[in-house]
């Protein structure tokens, strides 16, 4: 029993020395009766705001008697100026910071706060939340830059209006941010105290730890209308993740063409490959592959014409063939320093497929590569493709091919047929001939349903010429049914002449059916 009884002493002994030195520190007072609470004796060691703010008034206090006794007469002459200076100003010479009086710093410049007491008896009825405290004063000591007070002002203190206040003092915001300022006037005084002691700067930090927003934490924890806008089912509103994918660029371009008609169909007496009047069922099939990168361009068409009509005066067959016609079209040009303008070389080689008869007869008139068309050249190509602006789906497209240096080829591959009905020499199969030629390849659609195609091609060797004219116009009814008009006009001063028509040739249909686009 007796350490206890020591010990008891001993605290006793220490409260009565902290009262004594709280009964010089107020005078006039009296001496305030033994706290028997715990927990607001751990207050009062642990308060060292209130602490500071205590001893700053004492020695404010002090500082302000001794300034007054300099102003008594005859104390002036007494002192020196350096030594009115220290007294007059001592902040600047004596200054002491308030939390070393109370703590020893770290090297670092933290405070390190005393070893707790071994009275384990004076802590009762205090809990671990109770024993944790935060106070900015506590933090490590790192430079912020703010170096100017809060209530700094460039105005007169005599011209701010103070009157008009309905709210007490105590009852604003002013105690928190007079102990804000107090906090940061220590804080300010440390830095000019003991800058070598700061290791740390704001400015050496990537990111700097921010508390949440206060009215943020208000809005979602008071807001009163929060249930009544909670579903039993919670749907999110943000945007779902959507994988991103990288399109790959497209340089081919395939469309085609393709339709099924009754026609009416008539041909000349002269018709290089023969033919005759009569309603027939002709098909036409389109293909185009057009490849586009840079500068570079090029286009295939291939295309293929195929009519069958009934011969009811033919005693050997009951149907013939009227207009095969296989074609491939293509061109490759380079896009020149023009607008329009590309240099280009291109091709057009035509033949058939079935054999031909006359009516009544077996002689074959034309086969497939009998006769078989080739025509290429080199030059220049112009293109043209323009909207209308003020009627839908109006447009023109136009493309013209000059190739200065070209051959024109004829090839019958068929001994059964007549090579002189081509103009090539009867101890010849093949005929070749250089010159230049002219391609002129133009659809104009007037609307969304009519369209006018028209192909005009022209060779010449200098000695003959061998042209074609085509015509085609088609009128759509429906997306699948169309009438077209389809006129061929041909011109080859190489062929023997025709009593009636000379070297012309026409071909022309009329037909009806299906049609179909992609």
């Amino acid at each position: 029993m007796k350490p206890y009884f020591f010990s008891l002493l001993f605290v006793l002994s220490l409260l009565l020395a902290s009262f004594v030195r709280a009964g010089d520190a107020i005078a006039g007072q009296t001496l305030p009766q033994l706290r028997t609470d715990s927990t607001d004796l751990f207050n009062e060691i642990t308060d060292i705001s209130r602490q500071i703010e205590q001893r700053t008034a004492k020695e404010e206090q002090d500082w302000q008697t001794e300034r007054d006794d300099l102003s008594l007469p005859g104390r002036e002459d007494s002192l020196t100026a350096a030594s009115a200076d220290s007294l007059l100003i001592p902040h600047r010479l004596s200054y002491r910071n308030r939390l070393d009086s109370l703590y020893r710093r770290s090297e670092r410049g933290t405070l390190m706060l005393p070893v707790h007491s071994n009275l384990a008896a004076s802590l009762n009825g205090l809990t671990f939340r109770d024993t944790l405290f935060y106070n900015p004063l506590f933090l490590p000591m790192i430079f912020t830059g703010k170096i100017l007070p809060r209530e700094i002002s460039f105005y007169s203190p005599d011209k701010e209006q103070k009157e008009g206040l309905l709210l007490p003092r105590e009852k604003t915001f002013a105690p928190a941010l007079e102990h804000a300022d107090f906090i940061q006037h220590v804080r300010r005084n440390y830095y000019r105290r003991y800058p070598d002691r700061i290791r740390y700067s704001v400015a050496s930090f990537d990111t700097i730890p921010r508390i949440e927003n206060g009215d943020a934490i208000v809005r979602e924890t008071f807001n009163p209308f929060r249930e009544l806008i909670r579903t039993e089912t919670t749907y999110s509103l943000d945007a779902p993740g959507v994988e991103g994918i990288k399109i790959a660029r497209k340089y081919w371009v395939y469309n085609g063409e393709h339709s099924f008609q009754f026609a009416q169909n008539y041909f000349s007496t002269n018709w290089h490959k023969g033919g005759t009047n009569n309603l027939n069922f002709n098909s036409y099939q389109v293909i185009r592959a057009n490849y586009q990168k840079d500068k570079v361009r090029f286009n295939n068409t291939l295309e293929w014409r195929l009519s069958l009509f009934n011969a009811p005066d033919d005693t050997i067959r009951s149907y013939r063939i009227g207009n095969d016609q296989i074609r491939y079209y293509g061109d490759f040009g380079l896009t020149s320093f023009v607008k329009g303008w590309s240099y280009s070389m291109n091709m057009e080689a035509k033949s058939q497929l079935f054999n031909n008869y006359p009516s009544n007869s077996t002689q074959i008139l034309s086969s497939f590569l009998a006769p078989l068309y080739v025509n290429a050249g080199v030059g220049l190509k112009f293109d043209l493709n323009k909207n209308s602006e003020k009627v839908r789906h109006r447009n023109l497209k136009w493309t013209l091919n000059l190739a200065p240096i070209s051959i024109n080829y004829k090839y019958v591959g068929n001994d059964e047929v007549n090579v002189k009905r081509y103009g090539i020499p009867e101890d010849r199969k093949s005929l070749l001939d250089i010159g230049s030629t002219i391609t002129s390849i133009l659809k104009y659609n007037f609307t969304r349903y009519v369209s006018w195609d028209s192909r005009l091609t022209y060779f010449t060797s200098y000695e003959k010429v061998v042209s074609e004219f085509e015509n085609s116009l088609n009128m759509a009814l429906s997306n699948a049914f169309s009438t077209r008009i389809y006129v061929n006009l041909r011109f080859d001063d190489g062929v023997p002449a025709d009593p009636d028509l000379k070297y012309w040739q026409v071909n022309q249909t009329l037909s009806f059916g299906l049609n179909y686009k992609w």
